[in-house]
């Protein structure tokens, strides 16, 4: 940016040696010359009549400019044009400049926008992806559960009997172990027997 103004502030510069040189070429070359002789001469004509039009005065006929009039005021016309154009110019730059500028930085934001899109959706999607592995997870472990809760039950039973069994033919008296101390063991508690009635 700073580059532009430094360029811009050159330009305007140098367009006013220019501008004077124009100067200098219209009063020694006659097609410059018959050219700000024309020029002066149709200024002088507008300006006059926009004059008379605007302090209210009648139309009259104007005189023309003397040629060493109209050469200067052809070549300060020209001269000030060429300045003028030159500004212009430069202005119509800076906003060319400054749009595409902004253009540039409006694609940036959208192209970022975009990919923060993309990457919001690939993270939704594996979010999602592992909430349903999370649930499947947790069923199968529900039905581990519920499995070993049976398995530890059926267990219970036949270790119970064959126990019984055994201490019934050693001829002893089996063990009573009472429903909390089983639902105790099912929960994954400490269990101690030998404090059960026998």
């Amino acid at each position: 940016m700073s580059s532009f103004k430094i360029a811009s502030l050159v330009f305007r510069t140098l367009s006013k040696p220019v501008a004077n040189a124009l100067k200098q070429q219209a009063k020694s070359h006659d097609v410059f010359r018959s050219l700000c002789i024309n020029v002066a001469q149709v200024a002088h004509r507008t300006e006059m009549n926009w004059k008379m039009r605007v302090l209210g005065y009648k139309k009259e006929k104007i005189r023309p400019l003397n040629d060493a009039r109209a050469i200067d005021a052809g070549a300060n016309f020209l001269g000030e044009a060429f300045i003028f154009s030159v500004a212009v110019s430069l202005i119509f730059a800076e906003q060319i400049r400054s749009r595409s500028q902004a253009r540039r930085q409006r694609d940036a934001v959208d192209d970022r926008l975009d990919e923060l899109e993309l990457s919001s959706a690939q993270y939704r999607q594996e979010l999602d992806r592992l909430e349903t592995e999370r649930r499947l997870l947790r069923t199968e472990v529900d039905d581990l559960a519920n499995e070993t809760v049976t398995l530890s039950a059926i267990l219970m039973q036949v270790l119970g009997r064959d126990l019984d069994k055994r201490i019934v033919e050693q001829g002893r008296q089996p063990l009573k172990i009472d429903q909390g101390t089983v639902d105790r063991f099912l929960d994954g508690k400490a269990v101690d027997i030998t404090n059960s009635k026998k």
